[in-house]
């Protein structure tokens, strides 16, 4: 009887230690032997509150991790780095999780030197954290994970050697954000195809052999930074055509075979800067439907290079008001800033314009208006004559001014021509002293205002300062409205 009794009290203890879970504090597995001997141990223990490390020299296989169903925190399948060098130099796959649905944390599988597979993770749904997958250096496929459909961090994908593919990955809906870096053998993202919306940054780069960005055809909006760089053989944007909406900047950068930006058609505007350094690029066609850039724009720079094909700023011609600089430089075959004529002045913060040898016209008019009323600094030299100095782009700003006739019977087109021409009260310098005097009506029609050198009084007087397009940096101008 006695007997009998501890034996009921023992069971009605581990039973309620088995419905609190087991390890809240995590379990590490560095030997075959604890695998092996983890259901005799810990019978029952099929959810782990904790994370788990699988870190041994001589794991071979995780079949003993077979009841496992959840883990609470992080699963972590080899450790990145000193001191523990290589995690698990046999493993070579992970048959063993096949019962492992969730895991709370994040999923590390890192320089693990013999996995070929992660057969053994079909089971798994969901993942609270990161999903990554690095350094692993004779993995040549992601298949086993095709039942994940969300991740609520990042997915991490670096380092692998010989990874040729995404496939494994197409029910992966939406993602805290994406890495993808140094797969020397990446050929496609196609597992990626239904991917819809990432919520923090898309990073692509040094991917030796990545030639498209094909796979990623769903996505419709980045939450934060869009960042494609040093893909060497990549040719073009294109899988980003459903892309609208970048919630911060965008850097394209050391791509050496990229010559377009098609493949960003449908983007209307980015939340941040926007960064372009790339030697084969010609033309920024691919930008055409944006309007508002929430930073600066950089296009070429001396720490990270030019753009030494650039022949056309045009792709930016819908492009009305950025957040920051204007940056223009090291664009050797860049002859004229056509295409930044539309952008608000107001919207530049400073305005840098160096070091682009064949570049001679300046003069477009948001450059002109910026000039006049500038509060920041201005850089611009080593250009080609008519643009290596604020003096020669103010001098050809000038250009066309004397002609300027506005006639006041259509108000509204009035105004609009005036404030075209950078014409406002208070705003606008020619090298003499400049007036609009009411013309005198023709017979039946009706009086406007003329530009003429000559001071009038009681009509517009300006101080004299340098020419410009119409406008001028420094000035001092009256001009009564009450007519308009």
């Amino acid at each position: 009887m006695k007997n009998l009794i501890i034996l009921s009290f023992a069971l009605l203890a581990w039973s309620y230690a088995s419905a609190q879970g087991c390890f809240p504090e995590g379990i590490e597995f560095s030997e075959q032997a604890g695998i092996d001997n983890f259901q005799t141990n810990y019978p029952g223990c099929t959810e782990i509150e904790g994370s788990v490390i699988i870190n041994g020299g001589d794991i071979t296989n995780l079949n003993g991790l077979s009841v496992l169903t959840s883990i609470g925190v992080d699963l972590i399948i080899g450790i990145d780095g000193f001191p523990f060098g290589y995690g698990n130099p046999y493993l070579t796959s992970l048959t063993g999780l096949d019962n492992l649905t969730s895991i709370g944390g994040y999923l590390h599988i890192g320089r693990n030197i013999a996995l070929t597979t992660l057969t053994g993770l079909e089971g798994l749904t969901s993942i609270g954290g990161e999903l990554l997958i690095e350094e692993n250096d004779v993995l040549s496929g992601i298949s086993g994970l095709e039942n994940l459909t969300s991740t609520g961090g990042y997915l991490i994908i670096n380092g692998n050697d010989i990874l040729i593919s995404m496939s494994g990955l197409e029910n992966l809906s939406s993602i805290g954000g994406i890495s993808i870096y140094q797969n020397s053998s990446l050929n496609s993202l196609s597992g990626l195809v239904n991917l819809t919306t990432i919520g923090g940054n898309l990073g692509i780069g040094e991917n030796d052999v990545l030639t498209s960005l094909t796979g990623l055809d769903n996505l419709t909006s980045v939450g934060d930074f869009l960042e494609i760089l040093e893909n060497n053989i990549l040719t073009s944007l294109s899988g980003l055509e459903n892309l609208t909406a970048i919630g911060s900047g965008v850097i394209i950068q050391d791509n050496i075979v990229l010559t377009s930006l098609a493949g960003l058609n449908n983007v209307t505007m980015i939340g941040g800067p926007l960064s372009i350094f790339n030697t084969a690029l010609t033309s920024l066609m691919g930008l055409d439907n944006m309007t508002s850039i929430g930073g600066g724009i950089y296009i070429g720079s001396e720490s990270y290079g030019g753009n030494p094909a650039l022949t056309s700023l045009t792709g930016l011609s819908n492009l009305t008001s950025i957040g920051g600089d204007l940056n223009i430089g090291w664009n050797n075959s860049l002859t004229s800033l056509t295409g930044l004529d539309n952008i608000d002045a107001g919207s530049i913060t400073n305005l840098t314009i160096i070091n682009n040898t064949s570049l001679s016209t300046c003069d477009v008019k948001s450059i002109c208006n910026y000039l006049a009323a500038a509060g920041g600094e201005i850089y611009i030299s080593n250009n080609a004559p008519a643009c290596n100095s604020i003096e020669e782009v103010e001098e050809a700003c000038t250009v066309g001014f004397e002609d300027l006739t506005v006639q006041s019977s259509k108000l509204s087109e009035s105004i609009f021509q005036l404030h075209h021409f950078g014409i406002r009260a208070g705003t606008f310098c020619q090298r003499q002293f400049i007036d609009f005097q009411p013309s005198r009506a023709a017979s039946g029609g009706a009086g406007g205002w003329r530009a003429g050198r000559g001071q009038v009084p009681g009509a517009m007087e300006c101080q004299a300062n340098a020419g410009r397009h119409l406008l001028l940096p420094t000035v001092n101008c009256q001009l009564s409205t009450d007519d308009w």
